[in-house]
């Protein structure tokens, strides 16, 4: 799962810019990255009605905004990378 919500960043680097350093912390992130990666991988494999993509956009720009709104404060913007140690074990 890790490098699905890697690859999904790599493909939407403006929508999820504002993913924070930790979000792995954070079910409602964690959860909501994960699910937006395998929709996405859903889509690829086997969509074939252009309003699912539609749809996934819309719900990408909609945890865009979501991001945005929830603010940077002090903490740094995720770099995609190797999974930390929790995901390792």
């Amino acid at each position: 799962m890790w490098g699905a919500i890697v690859a999904l960043h790599a493909r939407y680097p403006r929508p999820l810019a504002a993913v924070k350093d930790g979000w792995w912390n954070d079910d409602a992130h964690l959860e909501t990255l994960a699910a937006l990666a395998v929709w996405r991988a859903q889509l690829d494999n086997a969509g074939q009605d252009p309003r699912e993509e539609l749809s996934f956009q819309a719900r990408l720009a909609d945890y865009a905004q979501q991001l945005k709104s929830e603010g940077g404060g002090v903490q740094a913007a995720w770099q995609p990378g190797a999974p930390p140690i929790q995901w390792t074990r």
